[in-house]
């Protein structure tokens, strides 16, 4: 065998591999996308969360709220020191500070979910602006308009408190978001930089 029929036959056979692992990882996709689908319909057919709750977090609701924002974070691909999380803790319920969270509870006190705010000034309007900063809601959850309440509650207290606005952002790529999102307004085309310092 010549030295050239022996390169085109490893080639071949690296190509041949190649179109075998994207076939099976598109089967496998299609496969984890139908599953998705199936459990995300289970969840709609169970319809809202009877008795929900929106409410401010409180001093004694880290037991519940740490477990999601763990989760959260892990999500995002994030490893923060406990340092951090007690800080965000602290300023989550300081009422002097301008960072809020507000929890999604079940009619049994259970927490669903959360949402954090940041609210700030804005140079172009006398009226504080609110930023969501976080949503989350548990994966059990997802699909029964936790999430979907979250902003609603959020909405009716920035026309309440009179802000200029409420706002977000999420990843382009998170599809599950944004479906949710778009239920409020489509997306205004800014794009966002970031200088991580």
């Amino acid at each position: 065998m010549t030295p050239a029929v022996f390169i085109l036959i490893v080639v071949l056979a690296v190509v041949a591999s190649t179109i075998t692992l994207i076939v099976r990882g598109a089967l496998s996709g299609k496969k984890a996308d139908a599953e998705s689908i199936r459990l995300r319909e289970q969840r709609h057919a169970a319809g809202p969360v009877a008795g929900l709750v929106i409410r401010p977090l409180g001093p004694s609701d880290r037991p519940g709220w740490e477990p999601l924002w763990n989760a959260y974070c892990d999500f995002y691909g994030e490893s923060l020191p406990a340092s951090t999380t007690d800080t965000t803790w602290q300023r989550l319920i300081d009422p002097q500070v301008p960072m809020r969270g507000y929890l999604a509870c079940d009619a049994d006190g259970t927490v669903l979910g959360f949402a954090h705010t940041v609210l700030h000034p804005h140079t172009w309007s006398p009226k504080t602006l609110c930023y969501l900063e976080d949503l989350y809601v548990t994966p059990s959850a997802r699909g029964r308009n936790v999430g979907y309440s979250l902003i609603d509650f959020l909405w009716r207290l920035a026309e309440t408190e009179g802000w200029g606005r409420l706002y977000w952002h999420t990843e382009t790529t998170n599809a599950a978001a944004r479906r949710l999102y778009d239920r409020f307004r489509p997306a205004d085309g800014y794009v966002r930089y970031t200088i991580t310092l």
